[in-house]
């Protein structure tokens, strides 16, 4: 497993949601302070939680999915 910076994840992060909103998927307003939480969740999910051979864009995906879910408001 390799290390992932904060900046990448960010990136993937907005990347991500792109997609997710060309998949006509809810999305909710996020400022970047929200991003920037997100990111380190997801940063914690994959280096203490995840599992090595994980495909990265999933996990991306669902962990977005779950935060939008329970997190905030659509």
């Amino acid at each position: 497993m390799r290390y992932l910076s904060k900046d990448y994840v960010i990136s993937e992060i907005l990347n991500t949601i792109s997609l997710m909103q060309l998949n006509n998927e809810e999305i909710p307003v996020l400022d970047g302070t929200c991003i920037e939480e997100i990111a380190e969740s997801f940063l914690f999910s994959w280096n203490e939680l995840g599992d090595p051979e994980a495909n990265f864009d999933e996990f991306m995906r669902e962990h977005l999915r779950i935060e939008f879910k329970y997190n905030y408001v659509a």
